[in-house]
């Protein structure tokens, strides 16, 4: 499962950035949370989170720096 949802993650990013590359993917209680890494040079990353049951993108947030 986890892997479709970091494919699904990817896809979603890949309609905003053109590099997109996964770093984790991490369960929580009813959701997963996949970090990529979205830029070449500057750290930049973007974090998903995506409800576990019904596979729905919940939340999208970029990072301008480190990932926290």
């Amino acid at each position: 499962m986890p892997n479709v949802l970091v494919v699904l993650a990817i896809d979603f990013v890949r309609k905003y950035y053109s590099f997109v590359y996964p770093i984790a993917a991490t369960k929580e209680t009813s959701r997963w949370i996949v970090d990529l890494d979205i830029s070449y040079f500057r750290p930049n990353y973007a974090r998903v989170k995506i409800l576990a049951e019904t596979g729905t993108i919940e939340d999208f947030k970029v990072t301008l720096g480190p990932l926290l």
